[in-house]
């Protein structure tokens, strides 16, 4: 069974497409920035056209589109403005109680022009982690199997050294009727019985 061919990734991919391989190469220049401006991209991601890259939305679409506040929204909107990643082609307005959606664009060339970056970031942390002895800390407080902590001889809860009671009567019930057989006249017995009801 042979493998297809690895998808390529450029400026005539999907939009969708080329958020999450920037997702999967570790964000590249986008790692640092606030936790709230991947998960804006990623829902404009989806929400966009995937050829065009525009979408047209509310702060407040957006907002529940990505379990963000709406004033979190803005942020990001404004962090991606800045970043060169985002235009607003058109800004929404207030009218009554409903609100006139904003046209925006992702750069796909932009976030295509990150992804060589963001995979050779994330090719160097595999390796620093691949070089340390013993492989990445345990940075826990505490270790992280319970029973490092247990002492020779502590007793064990909830695991038991010795047989229950019942498990005794069993076993002393078993060693009663391997000594004392039953009669073969007591089987006879028995089964004329059962001859008689049936």
């Amino acid at each position: 069974m042979t493998l297809p061919p690895p998808v390529r990734i450029n400026a005539h991919s999907p939009l969708w497409r080329i958020v999450d391989a920037l997702a999967a190469s570790g964000w590249g220049e986008l790692r640092d920035a606030p936790q709230s401006v991947r998960t804006y991209l990623l829902a404009l991601g989806r929400l966009a056209d995937a050829r065009t890259g525009l979408a047209e939305i509310t702060d407040a679409q957006a907002a529940e589109r990505a379990g963000l506040s709406v004033r979190t929204i803005i942020r990001a909107r404004t962090w991606l403005q800045e970043a060169g990643l985002l235009e607003q082609l058109r800004r929404g307005a207030r009218q009554g109680l409903r609100g006139v959606a904003s046209l925006l664009r992702l750069g796909k060339r932009a976030l295509v022009a990150m992804l060589p970056g963001a995979r050779a970031a994330k090719d160097a942390r595999a390796r620093a982690r691949a070089a340390r002895p013993g492989g990445a800390p345990n940075l826990t407080p505490r270790p992280p199997f319970p029973s490092l902590r247990r002492k020779a001889g502590a007793p064990r809860w909830g695991v038991r050294t010795a047989p229950s009671t019942v498990q005794k009567q069993l076993v002393d019930e078993a060693a009663h009727a391997a000594a004392n057989p039953v009669r073969p006249e007591t089987l006879a017995s028995i089964r004329a019985m059962l001859a008689r009801r049936s």
